[in-house]
This record gives structure tokens, C-alpha cells and sequence, in this order.
């Protein structure tokens, strides 16, 4: 992701050749490499209703989808992601429905560009393995050479241990030569395009994300986001949680630590029994981090209006879309009835050399969203997974303490069956696993086998205003009380297994909410104006109400959402953003419904207080 609210000037995102700085500089300006991820690997709710586009009047901009509870939507082990509700092809149609007909839409050439470009990042990222170079011709949508390492693809085939950072040296130097190769041939410099393969490492990234994937996906559908989101940790970083990006961002996801901190997840120490400490940091479980990376997003998404823009802004930052947008107002392509969606969409294709041009909006951010679509690709026709790890995050009862030797004895000599999950696969003892289930705590290995004295930290609520979490497998608490250990706090867990991110009780629903929901739907239609600054800062007030009356998981998540919501439209970018479009719109009528238009809405409660 962006790793600021503001623009990050050293972002190009281009997998450079090593030619002269001149030569490079003309290069990375023309070719288009998508390597984002690279970089990044080196350096180590409601659903938006956009309503009717001008660019694709005759379709809609989201196909309607009626609500399912995705704790009890799992079931069908045939139900394949691609039949999903919350599949980009159904949930974003028609940008993400290269077989939906064009015939009907007013500006067809605008989405066959998306759809090509889409097509491009699913062979790089789920058929081209990364050995492979792809040479294209922009002009003609040709492909004009498959370039192979054939002897380095063949002894990785026999097993051979390789370092895709020296795999992808060569691969400059192929592109080099391959570039150079149609330059001289008459393709012209700016319409030769590059697509490095990345199959191999997304393969790789998906078996790491096995025991997160089904609850990012549950997350994902519980937010009205798409799948799309699933592929935030592997187009960031492959789905490894300890690299470190060159300006701090952390965790699999690629978050700031200040964010992290927002979100609840921290870094501290434990003690142990013997003199070390053992260091915590939570940004290395992806467990921890999922849904402060989520709700985040969430806000994002409804900040600039739609998840396309929304998902480019998580990684591009929120400036670029809201100057995106401003570079929008001038093009040929807005009308009264566009889409901060078509504003994305003509960005990232014909307009893609007016947006880069004065903003960090590259060739990485112009990937960014077909690279997640890419990997998506590259498992969507699976059956959806149920939840691969199933454990408890758990605390300590305030006041009390209990060492790891503590806790793992009766976890070791109890006869009932625990399910450690796919990390402890390897595991041999009862220590091992534990240290698999936990990879945030940084405890030291033991040959022996048992608890080592330099790992027998002691398990307290907080560490200076921080919570101290780990995770135990489902039905270890029971096993916990039963001999005798009472110092785990029920009131603090949450369970990882079918169960988890069910959506909300009607009660928990308010008018507030539906507010928000329309709110955002004017958003999608450009609706970047004071007065519905107004709006979301008179529901902020409210969410926050709501959250002290009632401070379930759903409110608290809700504010979480508008709080950043309000965040970045309190900031100098969006008030440029919103004085651009008073000049742009005039008395030009944009298309959007008022708070409380629908007329069978159903009866909601606008507070959370119990009546007497």
C-alpha cells in the first residue's frame, strides 16, 4: 500500500533494464512492467451502489446481489469462488466480466482497454511462471514474443533452490535485449509493453495464505467488499508477514505501524523466566492484522466512492485518486452521470499518461488492481475453502498472570484431540506448535522438546497500555479450566472457526447506517461537496453514540470505517478535490439520491440505548 496519506515520490513500480540513465528513464516512462510487487518483496459496511455509468450506460455498474450470511453460504463443497456473489465478475460487473457484451455500452473501447489490460496481469500472474517474459504490442494487443529462461526453469523443475531475485537480474537483461529487438523491428518504443511472469510466486503466496484465506474472504463479504481484497497480502508482498518496506510499512499486508497501532495491534515485550525478554509483534500474525487492514480499505472505499478507486487508493494512497478524480473533471469522459468507477477505469487506460503526469499514480499503481485480479484468476474456479485453522485468540483476566509451561501441560498430557492447523504440520511438540500457532511471539526454538527457560514467557493482560494476545486451539480454554488454570478471560475471546465475521443482528442496524450506506452512493456520483462533508460528520458524531451505547464488534468496526472516512475528508487534498468539482459540475446536474430516499425502508432503530 501507500504508506502515507500523501504521495510517495520514489514510487515507480517499473522493473527497469540496465541500460543508461537516459535510455532507462525513456524506458520506464513507455514500458509497462506491473513490478510493484517486486519492489515491495525486495525492500523487506456496506457495499457501494454506484447506480448507472455514462461510460457503460446500458449496464449496470454493480449487479444487484441479495445479502448472504457467509458463515452459512460455505456450504456446497462444489461452490466454486467464481460463483461467489462477492466475485468481481458478479459484484463488479461489468469491468470484471471480459465475456459480458460490449454491443450495448455507449463507450465499448473504454472497457475492452480494461478488459485487455485485466487479460495481461491474469497471464502474468496465473499462467506465465517466472521464468517467463511477455512482449506485447499496445497497438494490436499482440503477443510478439514468449521469452523463457529455459535452462534456470529447468533446474528449478529438478528441484534446484532458487533466488527469484537473481532469476529476475536476467530477466532485465532479456528485457533489455527484447526491447531493443522491436525497437529496431518498427515497434515503436511507447507501445511496447512488458509482462514479467509471476505464477510461480503467487502459487507460493496462496499456500502461505491457507490458514487466513477463508477469513479474509469472510471479512471481505461481511465489509461488501469483493474478493478482490483476499489478494491485498499477495500483490503486497506475497503473503510474507516479516518483510519490511523501505519506508516501515510492515506486516503482509504493508501497513504503517502508526495505522497498526490505530488498528490495535502492537509491538512490546513478555518476560521470562529467565533473564531475556521475548519480543511481540503482532504484525507478524496475519490473524492480528487482517481486519485493521480491512476496515481500513472499507474506509478508503467509501472515502473515494467505489472499491476499484478505493483498492488503487490502499496502495497508491488516497492524494493520488482524489487528483485522479481532478484530472477526470477534464477530460471528454465526464458527464452528468459519470462514476468515480469510469474515473478509475479511464485512468488506468487511456488517460493512464494525464494522471502519471505531476502525481506518483505509475506504472505500479496502474497494475495494482489487475495484479490482484490476476491472482484471483489463479484460483477462482477452486472450491471455497472452509477455514483451514481453526483457533481462539485469547487474554489473560486483568490482575492475574500464567507462565507458557503453565498453559502448555495440561495441553500436552490431556487426551482430547487439539487441531494445531496447517502451521504445526511439522511440528513435534506441544512447544512447536504453539510457536507455529503464535509466529508474533518471537520465542526461541528447543531441541529438546520441552518448554525452554529463555521461552517460558509469563502471560500478562496489558504490557503498558497494550494488549497482550495469543492464539490456543478451539476447545484448549475448556481443557485450561478443567486442570485448574482459570486465568484466561472469556469476556476477551474470539473464536477463529464457522463462526467468525457473521454479520450483524437486525438490532445492531441502524437508520444511521443506512444514512452512511446512501451517503456513500452519492459518493460514487462525485459527491465531494461540503454538504455531504456535513452529512458524515454529523453520522461520525452519531457512530460514536452508537458505539458507547452498544460497543459490539459491528459498531465498533463501523467507526472504525468512518473514522477514517473522516479522516481523509478532513485533509487539504479532498478540500482541493471538493472545490474542483464545485467549478467542474456548475449547474451541471450529478446523479445521486438524498439521504433517505426509499420508500420501504424497513423499521430501524436510531438508537441503541435500552428502552425502559
Amino acid at each position: 500500500m501507500q504508506l502515507s496519506f500523501w504521495p510517495d515520490p520514489s514510487s515507480n513500480g517499473s522493473e527497469p533494464s540496465p541500460s543508461g540513465a537516459d535510455q532507462l528513464i525513456r524506458r520506464l516512462s513507455a514500458v509497462m512492467l506491473g513490478g510493484a510487487t517486486l519492489l515491495v518483496v525486495l525492500s523487506a459496511i456496506a457495499p457501494p451502489s454506484p447506480g448507472q455509468s455514462s461510460l457503460f450506460s446500458d449496464i449496470p455498474l454493480l449487479s444487484p446481489t441479495p445479502p448472504q450470511d457467509s458463515s452459512s453460504s460455505d456450504t456446497g463443497a462444489s461452490s466454486a469462488l467464481t460463483d461467489r456473489f462477492s466475485h468481481p465478475s458478479t459484484k463488479l460487473a461489468p469491468y470484471f466480466t471480459p465475456s459480458a457484451s460490449l454491443s450495448t455500452t455507449r463507450n465499448p473501447e473504454l472497457l475492452r482497454q480494461f478488459h485487455t489490460l485485466l487479460d495481461q496481469y491474469v497471464h502474468r500472474q496465473a499462467h506465465d511462471d517466472n521464468f517467463s517474459i511477455r512482449v506485447i504490442d499496445r497497438r494490436t494487443d499482440d503477443v510478439l514474443e514468449r521469452f523463457a529462461l529455459t535452462e534456470l526453469r529447468a533446474a528449478y523443475d529438478d528441484g534446484a533452490s532458487v533466488d527469484w531475485a537473481t532469476v529476475d537480474e536476467q530477466r532485465r537483461t532479456a528485457m533489455d535485449r527484447l526491447v531493443d529487438k522491436y525497437e529496431r523491428r518498427g515497434v515503436p518504443l511507447d507501445d511496447i509493453i512488458v509482462r514479467w511472469g509471476r505464477a510461480n510466486q503467487v502459487r507460493a503466496a496462496h499456500e502461505r495464505d491457507r490458514g487466513a484465506r477463508a477469513y479474509e474472504r469472510r471479512l471481505a463479504e461481511h465489509l461488501g467488499l469483493s474478493l478482490l481484497a483476499t489478494e491485498i497480502g499477495t500483490v503486497e508482498t506475497f503473503n510474507q508477514d516479516h518483510l519490511v518496506s523501505t519506508a516501515g510499512a510492515v506486516s503482509r499486508y504493508q501497513m504503517l505501524p502508526w495505522i497498526l497501532r490505530r488498528g490495535g495491534v502492537t509491538d512490546y515485550t513478555l518476560p521470562t523466566e529467565a533473564a531475556p525478554w521475548v519480543r511481540v509483534r503482532e504484525e507478524r500474525n496475519p490473524l492480528l492484522v487482517l481486519e485493521p487492514a480491512f476496515l481500513l480499505l472499507r474506509g478508503y472505499v467509501n472515502a473515494v466512492g467505489h472499491e476499484l478507486p478505493g483498492l488503487s487508493a490502499y496502495h497508491a494512497g488516497p492524494g493520488n485518486i482524489f487528483k485522479l478524480y481532478r484530472r477526470f473533471y477534464t477530460s471528454d469522459r465526464f458527464t452528468a452521470s459519470s462514476t468515480v468507477a469510469d474515473a478509475y477505469a479511464w485512468a488506468v487506460t487511456e488517460g493512464f499518461e494525464t494522471v502519471r503526469e505531476g502525481s506518483t499514480f505509475g506504472g505500479d499503481s496502474r497494475g495494482y488492481v489487475p495484479a490482484a485480479y490476476g491472482a484471483l484468476m489463479a484460483r477462482d474456479d477452486r472450491a471455497v475453502e472452509q477455514p483451514s485453522l481453526r483457533a481462539v485468540r485469547v487474554q489473560v483476566r486483568p490482575g492475574t498472570s500464567v507462565t507458557l509451561r503453565q498453559l502448555l501441560a495440561p495441553l500436552d498430557s490431556t487426551a482430547r484431540p487439539l487441531d494445531w492447523g496447517p502451521a504445526a504440520d511439522t511440528a513435534r511438540t506441544t512447544y512447536d506448535r504453539f510457536r507455529a500457532l503464535n509466529p508474533h511471539i518471537d520465542l526461541p526454538p528447543a531441541p529438546s522438546g520441552s518448554v525452554p527457560e529463555a521461552g517460558n514467557v509469563r502471560f500478562v493482560s496489558a504490557v503498558d497500555g497494550k494488549a497482550v494476545r495469543f492464539f490456543l486451539p478451539l476447545g484448549a480454554p475448556d481443557v485450561l479450566r478443567a486442570a485448574g488454570i482459570s486465568a484466561l478471560d472469556s469476556t476477551a475471546t474470539f473464536r477463529y472457526d464457522d463462526s467468525a465475521y457473521a454479520g450483524p443482528g437486525p438490532d445492531q442496524v441502524t437508520r444511521w447506517d443506512q444514512q452512511y450506506e446512501a451517503l456513500v452512493d452519492d459518493i460514487a456520483h462525485f459527491g465531494f461537496t461540503e454538504d455531504a462533508r456535513a452529512r458524515l460528520l454529523r453520522l461520525h458524531d452519531r457512530f460514536e453514540t452508537l458505539a458507547e451505547q452498544r460497543p459490539t464488534r459491528y459498531r465498533r468496526r463501523q467507526l472504525r470505517i468512518i473514522s477514517t472516512h473522516r479522516r481523509l475528508w478532513m485533509s487539504n487534498p479532498w478540500q482541493e478535490l471538493a472545490d474542483a468539482t464545485a467549478r467542474a459540475t456548475g449547474q451541471m446536474k450529478i446523479k445521486g439520491r438524498p439521504p433517505d430516499l426509499s420508500p420501504t425502508v424497513p423499521a430501524v432503530p436510531d438508537t441503541l440505548r435500552p428502552r425502559p
